[in-house]
């Protein structure tokens, strides 16, 4: 009995090595990036980039520009080379305005190209409901895979998966919720990844647009853990945020 108790502990403790994950986790505390970020900004050089109350908060003034330039307000960090085939990227966003205002924001999945990526976004057309945008850049030709209703507004979870050249997008409400596929349908796009990116596709309203991030997970091979799980911030403190801003 006591061997059998043994050689079940041991398969089982294999087993839960076998399955663990490399998690990197950025909670955007204090009011300093982390080491290993990036910025480059949209040729104007205008966005106000600031880690401040327990966000990354990236500001695009009078927007006015498209999808196609290279040139995004973008913060990046490379990831190994043991990640850029499977990799998974999470995070919990929201922005000011908190309806669509003609811009689309969130996760990009880079190549070593500026105009070679995968995307999960979120906003869309003034006066549309909130939607998720799902679709691929492939050598500076756009791929769009769809605009999804999420039937709320924000903040809002976004989680995007690669798995050799089969990408995924989900999205969710609260961390409590199940994750819903958006558009409920995968996309192909071949490359390995070299960068993980947050920020902006476009800005083409004319408005002042502030993007707003709690936190950013990366998981894959050979990722290294940087900080504990985020929690997710309090429903009082988005409120707060939110009465922030639109305060005169």
């Amino acid at each position: 009995m006591r061997m059998t108790m043994l050689i079940f502990g041991m398969l089982t403790f294999s087993l839960v090595g076998v399955g663990s994950a490399d998690v990197w986790t950025d909670t955007f505390d204090g009011n300093e990036l982390a080491e290993g970020w990036e910025f480059r900004d949209y040729r104007d050089e205008v966005t106000e980039l600031e880690v401040k109350d327990g966000f990354l908060q990236m500001t695009n003034p009078n927007g006015g520009w498209g999808h196609t330039t290279p040139d995004k307000p973008m913060l990046e960090r490379e990831i190994p080379k043991s990640a850029a085939k499977n990799i998974t990227v999470s995070g919990v966003f929201s922005t000011e305005p908190d309806k669509p205002g003609s811009f689309w924001v969130g996760i990009f999945l880079y190549s070593d190209e500026d105009l070679n990526y995968a995307c999960l976004l979120f906003g869309g057309s003034a006066n549309d409901p909130q939607k998720t945008l799902i679709g691929s850049m492939v050598q500076a030709n756009w791929q769009d895979k769809g605009h999804f209703d999420t039937g709320f507004d924000v903040p809002v979870h976004l989680k995007i998966v690669k798995e050799d050249d089969v990408f995924s997008g989900y999205y969710r409400e609260d961390e409590k919720d199940e994750w819903k596929l958006s558009g409920g349908k995968t996309w192909n796009h071949k490359f390995d990844v070299e960068r993980v990116g947050i920020g902006f596709m476009n800005n083409w309203g004319g408005k002042t647009v502030t993007f707003f991030v709690d936190s950013l997970s990366i998981e894959g091979e050979g990722i290294k853990p940087f900080a504990v799980a985020p929690k997710g911030k309090l429903v009082t403190t988005w409120g707060n945020l939110k009465e922030k801003y639109e305060t005169p």
